[in-house]
């Protein structure tokens, strides 16, 4: 009987704690105002896993602020990533999860460097938290009103051809390729021999459909399978660029905010870009295989192929050392084994 009644008393004791922790963080958090926050990529379609991840990191931030902090989410319909980084940048989105344009800052071609990365184990390492991009980013955004959360690598982008086969230079000429408006896209293409042609993304797909350009450099093969693929039936698997994205909160309205939700919507941040940095790869090669099925011919050039092209691709590095800094230049390659 005294066993039983110790431990009813240890359980009431238990309980009671647990309704105080409960009534605590409702007190807290009545303290706290109400924010329907936007949050926006302006690129992927909503199947993709970066679209889903945003969606988890939105849910999760309103889950535990207690319904506080709910978000609107956009998507492509936003509008061109170029805009979408001004509108954050004025507040009229508050967060993103974008490339930076460097039209506005020509340091921003560090993300862009053609073969900063050529492989997955090097994915992982380089846009980890803590990594170059890190650094980088988190000084560089700073100084452009943006307070940065952290590197999103959103895939590897290959070579897509309406219908040739290309693998080494010499095919390349006399060939337009569409480049986003990035110089260090520009230097690349023309090393690989084609000629670039600069197009805005959205046009991208009907520039490839009525022969405008042969193809195009900035995508993986998800943007192949949504986009393209009833324009297009040729992937070259080059992973020639990576598709460097960064999670961004306009600086002013992250510096209003109180500090338990900046803590929260960090830690979120951090858990979805440690998910993707898991997942990336298989959902390319699953929408590689999905191009397959949809009758497209998935290239792998040899390896003589590949390391011809990617030595003179990388001497557009020497064009962007002293703008990105050649301190900089020398981390990333510490940090690929190059």
């Amino acid at each position: 009987m005294k066993k039983m009644i110790r431990r009813s008393v240890a359980v009431l004791c238990m309980l009671a704690m647990a309704g105080f922790a409960v009534v605590t963080q409702t007190a807290v958090a009545a303290d706290l105002p109400e924010l329907n926050l936007k949050v926006s990529q302006a690129m992927m379609p909503k199947t993709s896993l970066t679209h889903q991840l945003i969606e988890e990191f939105a849910a999760n931030v309103t889950e535990r602020t207690g319904g506080k902090v709910t978000f609107k989410i956009f998507g492509p319909e936003i509008g061109d990533w170029t805009e979408l980084e001004r509108m954050t940048k004025r507040g009229a989105v508050d967060m993103q999860f974008n490339a930076f344009d460097t039209g506005l800052d020509a340091r921003w071609n560090f993300f862009t460097l053609p073969f900063m990365v050529s492989n997955w184990d090097q994915v992982r390492k380089v846009f980890s938290k803590g990594g170059i991009v890190t650094e980088l980013g988190e000084k560089w955004s700073e100084e452009k009103g943006l307070y940065y959360l952290g590197p999103w690598l959103n895939n590897l982008a290959s070579l897509g051809m309406q219908k040739k086969v290309v693998t080494t230079e010499a095919e390349a000429k006399g060939l337009k390729i569409r480049v986003p408006p990035i110089d260090t896209y520009r230097c690349f293409v023309e090393k690989m021999g084609f000629s670039p042609v600069t197009i805005p993304w959205a046009e991208a797909p009907t520039a490839v459909a009525t022969g405008l350009v042969d193809g195009w450099v900035g995508s993986g093969a998800v943007y192949m399978y949504d986009l393209f693929r009833d324009v297009a039936k040729v992937m070259i698997v080059t992973y020639d660029s990576p598709e460097t994205w960064h999670v961004t909160f306009n600086l002013d309205k992250w510096q209003k905010l109180p500090e338990a939700y900046q803590t929260i919507i960090t830690e979120e941040v951090e858990k979805v870009i440690d998910k993707h940095l898991d997942l990336v790869e298989k959902e390319e090669l699953d929408n590689q295989a999905k191009l397959v099925e949809a009758g497209w011919q998935i290239v792998v050039p040899t390896d003589e192929e590949m390391a011809a092209w990617k030595e003179k691709c990388l001497e557009c590095w020497d064009t962007y050392e002293e703008i990105v800094g050649k301190e900089n230049i020398d981390k990333l390659l510490e940090e690929v084994n190059m």
